[in-house]
């Protein structure tokens, strides 16, 4: 997340000679052996350690047992191609559901994302779920239930990682998750496109570590939603919108490669 920071522990050894400094003495009155020490002290801080940081700042309820998610070395992450393909399919998908939840009947919103996947030209890159959900958003009248796009039109909010780590959204597009996400600017970069071609020369696609520690973020912010849920207790999860972090971090182990994450329409996020 973007308030997520990394920090620098400085040992005892570390602050004895700052506390030197701070007495007026010279940088030339310590030894290049103590700057090579200072330098050896000076530990980052993991990426767990970082992530419990910035929740105890959040007031959310951290679990010291839960261990750091995989290295950039065990990381998997989807190619720019992979990822915009899917997420734009997963996010045209939604946006039929969010009309049908919005009260219209979906048929036109049906057509209208239809030409949008022809224009891109993904519309063999449909999951088994999304072509079901498209063939019956077309029908007259739709066959969709009001349960069915309920649940589709979270899967927006899995695409949300997906679009920052490849640059369609600012740090700022990406808030704190609790409220839902403000998608006004996707849909307007997605409608301007004239093909694939055009979608893919805004990618800015984030470092390997900028999106693990992201993921590793929204990890423990999902087990403080389900630990929140199970005891009845909001006030572990502090002000996180619990939907919004459970199908985010599904985009995370998606994006990421993690176990039981490759089927988009059945990523398991463990937590």
């Amino acid at each position: 997340m973007k308030k997520a920071i990394a920090i620098i522990i400085i040992t005892a050894f570390a602050a004895q000679l700052a506390g030197c400094r701070a007495n007026n003495e010279t940088a030339e009155n310590i030894s290049e052996n103590a700057a090579d020490k200072l330098e050896e002290y000076s530990v980052e801080m993991t990426r767990k350690e970082r992530s419990e940081d910035f929740l105890r700042t959040e007031g959310i309820k951290i679990n010291l047992y839960l261990p750091e998610i995989m290295t950039e070395e065990e990381a998997k992450i989807k190619s720019p191609e992979e990822a915009v393909r899917r997420a734009v399919c997963a996010f045209l998908t939604a946006g039929i559901a969010i009309d049908i939840m919005n009260g219209e009947t979906g048929v036109e919103s049906a057509e209208f994302f239809t030409q949008l996947l022809n224009r891109f030209d993904l519309g063999n890159y449909l999951t088994a779920d999304e072509k079901r959900y498209f063939a019956k958003a077309g029908e007259n009248p739709p066959e969709i239930t009001a349960e069915e796009a309920n649940d589709m039109q979270w899967r927006m909010e899995m695409c949300m990682p997906i679009f920052w780590a490849y640059g369609f959204l600012e740090d700022d597009d990406l808030p704190f998750p609790s409220e839902i996400t403000d998608t006004t600017d996707m849909v307007n970069l997605i409608g301007s496109c004239k093909d694939f071609d055009e979608l893919m020369s805004h990618v800015r696609m984030h470092t390997a570590s900028e999106i693990l520690d992201n993921a590793d973020v929204c990890y423990r912010m999902d087990w403080a939603c389900v630990e929140a849920r199970i005891k009845n207790d909001p006030t572990i999860c502090g002000e996180l919108m619990s939907d919004v972090v459970t199908e985010q971090h599904k985009g995370y182990c998606w994006l990421i490669g993690a176990e039981g994450a490759e089927d988009w329409d059945n990523v398991i996020a463990n937590t």
